[in-house]
């Protein structure tokens, strides 16, 4: 790519990351397990425009080993932005102990990054509280994939139960938004 993947935007304290240098990610990751795999360069990561991205050169699949167990069951999402000028497939799994493990098929446009949300329900049977790897599956092999912002993510929690119920006398309130007065 000869840009960098767009800048996450989500607060980090609703982020669990992987792999960012939007936040701090789960410390100790191996992205290199040595999985049999083909293709990665020496660095492992390049930086465009000061930003470090996840290189994998003649991809057809590669790991990353979590440097422990996640919990990532409050999350809603997995987000990554991936790039590729020549892959015509791309799958990632999220993989719990036994090894259980579900692919998530993604749509390669040849042009530009990508961006994605993948709903953590589309993962189903891994155990999202017990996370420990995750995998990329290119499929045809042979290709150039990078991959920036690998994170989970939430929406905060709203609540479920109303504030409470002013008791001030409205002729000493000035509202500016309330039920309870004009």
């Amino acid at each position: 790519p000869t840009t960098a993947a767009p800048a996450p935007t989500k607060p980090a304290a609703n982020v669990l990351s992987i792999y960012s240098d939007t936040y701090t990610n789960v410390a100790g990751s191996d992205f290199n397990p040595n999985w049999g795999q083909s293709g990665f360069n020496t660095a492992g990561q390049i930086t465009i425009g000061g930003n470090n991205i996840r290189a994998y050169p003649n991809f057809n699949y590669q790991g990353i080993q979590l440097g422990s167990n996640q919990n990532v069951s409050s999350y809603g999402y997995l987000h990554l932005d991936y790039y590729s000028s020549n892959a015509t497939s791309l799958r990632v799994f999220l993989i719990s102990p036994g090894p259980v493990e579900t692919p998530y098929v993604l749509n390669v446009p040849t042009a530009g990054w990508n961006s994605i949300d993948i709903p953590l329900s589309a993962f189903a049977p891994v155990n999202l509280s017990d996370v420990f790897q995750l995998k990329f599956d290119g499929g045809d092999g042979g290709k150039d994939i990078f991959l920036d912002n690998i994170y989970f993510w939430k929406i905060p929690p709203v609540p479920t139960t109303a504030a409470p119920v002013p008791t001030y006398p409205a002729a000493n309130v000035i509202s500016i938004f309330s039920d309870s007065y004009t």
